[in-house]
């Protein structure tokens, strides 16, 4: 989890993102996103290059408190682990 860039008149509820890897289902997402209460938002990808004036791609990240972040990266792996024991 990496935290934004705070601004002086921002409260003490912080927010932090989290990087979604690639391949997790949406269906887990959105479980995650109305379980712990954090949201599900795009953040422009800084690619090491890029021109100014190239279209700059973006990416789902999870934003939340660091608390609910932390316990959907659990649910998030748990419930990964459980599709994929669905093929042995």
């Amino acid at each position: 989890m990496s935290k934004p860039d705070k601004k002086k008149d921002e409260p003490d509820n912080e927010k932090f993102i989290m990087p979604i890897p690639a391949g997790v289902p949406y269906s887990i997402l959105a479980q995650a996103v109305n379980k712990f209460g954090i949201e599900l938002v795009e953040k422009e990808v800084v690619l090491p290059g890029s021109a100014g004036d190239e279209i700059v791609p973006k990416a789902w990240v999870l934003r939340g408190d660091k608390e609910g972040l932390g316990k959907a990266r659990e649910f998030i792996a748990k419930k990964i682990l459980e599709s994929m024991r669905r093929f042995e």
